[in-house]
């Protein structure tokens, strides 16, 4: 199984705006029954039992609220231990995700364990039920990132999605597992399609959602970044030398790493997709058995609570979602959603809060957000 968990809380959640801010952005609002999606995200690796660490990497800015978000959570499970396996690593810069887990990668093999470096990346924002099939998917995935394989989740596609990238699959693989999930070779990562070419994906069959989670040994990840993106692993050469963990709240926290600002400063932003993905040559796909929700829009968050807040009246109105501070009157309207938070306020017709983010870009142009 995996030696370590990695969980990627460095996003910005901008189309969940207005709730999802700068300072409190999507990862950690709440989603169903009241918990977090980053709390979620830790229930989902504690499930996993890794012998080695859980660990968080997200902004500087956001360390302390990791910190108490996982007290919370270790709070409400009973299980004060989970704290101690938690190590939250702050970056100081936000260079998408694979410069962050050439970082993590880095201070994992430095630990200089006895076994490989077998690591589970998820991201800290998503939907993923049932936890055992979740597990089960997990277990087979481990055994083909320890052969050195890259290893992507992927979702059979539920309609033409233009708003995920995809995976084809190429033909099937085995394990010595006994209670496997099926894999596949990759046969190529698919960017996200426009309309027309998502439903030819989806008519063909062999064309999956790409989940975003991944499986790799962290040499295999440092090997294959090497070849593909060696900018990065320049940029981190000689950094780590010295190394200091700070204890905050019962949560391990990185407090310093030498060499770390530069390694940034000198980084380019692009995410393991570009960077390693599509270029890896030894690429396994595990077809998911759990269900999978990357909620990205208000649209989809409107699945998983409440329709209605407290403070909404609706007259004549139907099918609508609101999320309010104050008091709402729907007169004569359907299909809309709603939210007004932090001051600030949302109003969209469901089908099209994929919107948002150019709106909060045009905000930011009038130095509004």
């Amino acid at each position: 199984m995996f030696t370590d968990v990695l969980i990627l809380a460095g996003g910005s959640g901008e189309r969940l705006w207005p709730v999802s801010t700068a300072q409190k952005p999507k990862q950690f609002m709440a989603v169903e029954g009241g918990e977090s999606f980053l709390q979620s995200a830790l229930r989902r690796a504690r499930a996993l039992d890794v012998e080695g660490l859980i660990v968080v990497a997200t902004r500087s800015d956001w360390v302390d609220a990791v910190v108490e978000d996982a007290r919370a959570l270790s709070e409400r499970l009973g299980d004060p231990a989970l704290l101690s396996r938690i190590l939250v690593m702050g970056e100081p810069a936000g260079r998408n995700t694979a410069p962050a887990i050439a970082w993590v990668s880095r201070y994992l093999l430095s630990l200089d364990r006895k076994t490989p470096v077998n690591v589970l990346l998820m991201a800290s924002d998503h939907v993923i039920k049932p936890e055992d099939s979740f597990i089960r998917d997990a277990r087979t995935a481990s055994w083909y990132s320890s052969e050195r394989y890259l290893v992507s989740f992927s979702i059979p596609p539920a309609y033409p999605a233009t708003g995920y990238g995809y995976v084809k699959a190429g033909s099937p693989v085995h394990s010595p597992l006994e209670d496997e999930t099926a894999a596949y070779r990759v046969e190529s990562f698919r960017e996200k399609p426009d309309s027309d070419r998502a439903k030819k994906y989806l008519e063909d069959g062999h064309y999956f959602w790409n989940s975003g989670l991944y499986a790799f040994r962290a040499d295999f990840y440092l090997e294959e970044l090497s070849r593909h993106a060696p900018e990065i692993v320049h940029a981190f050469e000689g950094t780590g030398e010295s190394v200091e963990l700070e204890e905050r709240g019962g949560v391990k926290v990185m407090a310093s790493f030498s060499g770390l600002d530069e390694a940034y400063a000198n980084s380019p932003s692009i995410s393991i997709d570009y960077a390693v993905s599509e270029k890896c040559e030894r690429s396994v796909t595990v077809q998911s058995t759990f269900l999978w929700d990357d909620v990205g829009t208000w649209d989809s968050l409107a699945k998983y609570g409440e329709s209605l807040s407290e403070n909404a009246f609706p007259v004549e109105s139907r099918g609508c979602y609101v999320q309010s501070d104050i008091p709402v009157a729907l007169c004569g309207v359907d299909d809309l959603i709603v939210v007004i938070r932090n001051g600030k306020a949302l109003v969209a017709r469901k089908g099209e809060t994929n919107l948002v983010k150019d709106a909060l870009q045009a905000m930011k142009r009038k130095g509004l957000e």
